[in-house]
């Protein structure tokens, strides 16, 4: 076992405008930016966390990665568990915990001279369907971005939705389908606003909208099998899965349709390997989606969307927000697409 050199530096990054949800408004990311060095190779991670989401905060990120003691032994026939090894000490902190295990990777990737796609012998798709975001707007601006986003080539939009009155969510809705069409996949967000008795109105007042599905309706997994029970929009867990064993919990008992995954909650690209694998095999679909991470930490996610065999759309799309990333953006969305070569 070599101690391995461990720095890190924090960094910003600004929103172009703030993005509105049903809970709150995010106007610009804060993360660490970790570095590893073993003899004359490097290996960069990102660790941008995410407190209402359920990662540690920033604060806490911080305080832990100053204190971290790295070791790892790096035997190529055996660096999968060594890496683990390395990381148990982490696992109260999901975000630090990615930050560091993509630096190490990235850092192996770079001793051996292996793509990451090899050194984990995981096959990877050439391109990914990329759903668009659109926020809290009103009416005609929301119909205005949805458009403009067709127009641009994207096939799937995915609505924030969660208003106090929820009968405007509804009015956008239709305005949308009334104006647009059903050519395109129409999926909802509603962070977690309703309680059941008003998700279960929502749902009946959209049976006729074609919605791919309903994203965190509800919050406690008891409410997500009675209205998956009761309802024929297929519905999607996000907020209420904080962590592998949380999401595991969810895909045996078939709380939900789709299993929303944040490599950077749920500790790094192993973990959200193993859940991907797991919700295939019990035929539960998969969206990848950002936290609003950099360009470092979102090649993770496009990584792990990547590997997926159904052609679902994911949430990648957010480079766009941002007023400066930390580095190039080597994945672009073009025409809603992300293509790896």
């Amino acid at each position: 076992m070599k101690t391995l050199q461990i720095t890190n530096s924090p960094f910003k990054l600004n929103f172009k405008s703030p993005f509105l949800t049903s809970k709150n408004q995010i106007k610009k990311r804060e993360g660490i930016l970790i570095k590893i060095k073993y003899d004359n190779y490097t290996g960069l991670g990102e660790c941008s966390p995410f407190p209402e989401f359920g990662s540690e905060t920033l604060e806490e990120a911080a305080n832990k990665i100053n204190n971290f003691k790295l070791k790892l032994n790096l035997d190529p026939n055996n660096f999968i568990n060594n890496l683990n090894d390395s990381l148990s000490g982490l696992e109260d902190f999901p975000s630090l915990k990615h930050g560091v295990e993509q630096a190490l990777l990235n850092l192996i990737c770079n001793k051996t001279q292996l793509p990451l796609n090899e050194l984990l012998n995981v096959k990877l798709f050439s391109s990914i369907s990329v759903n668009s975001v659109i926020g809290f707007l009103h009416s005609n601006e929301t119909l205005n971005v949805c458009r403009n986003y067709l127009e641009e080539g994207f096939k799937t939009i995915k609505l924030k939705v969660g208003r106090d009155n929820f009968e405007e969510d509804i009015e956008i809705i239709s305005l949308i389908r009334n104006e647009l069409g059903f050519d395109f996949n129409l999926r909802l967000d509603a962070n977690g606003k309703w309680n059941f008795t008003t998700a279960e109105k929502v749902f009946n007042l959209l049976k006729d909208y074609q919605i791919e599905y309903i994203e965190q309706p509800v919050n406690s997994i008891n409410d997500f099998v009675k209205l998956k029970s009761c309802s024929k929009i297929p519905i999607a867990a996000d907020e209420s899965i904080r962590n592998y064993n949380g999401a595991v919990n969810f895909i045996q008992k078939k709380a939900a349709d789709v299993i929303i995954v944040k490599p950077m909650m749920f500790g790094g690209l192993l973990p959200t390997l193993k859940i991907i694998e797991l919700c295939e095999k019990y035929k539960i679909k998969v969206v990848i989606t950002t936290t609003f991470e950099s360009v470092l930490g979102r090649s993770y996610a496009i990584f792990a969307a990547s590997s997926i065999k159904n052609k679902i759309a994911h949430g990648l799309g957010t480079a766009k927000y941002f007023e400066k990333d930390l580095f190039p953006d080597p994945y672009p969305v073009k025409n809603g697409i992300i293509k790896l070569n």
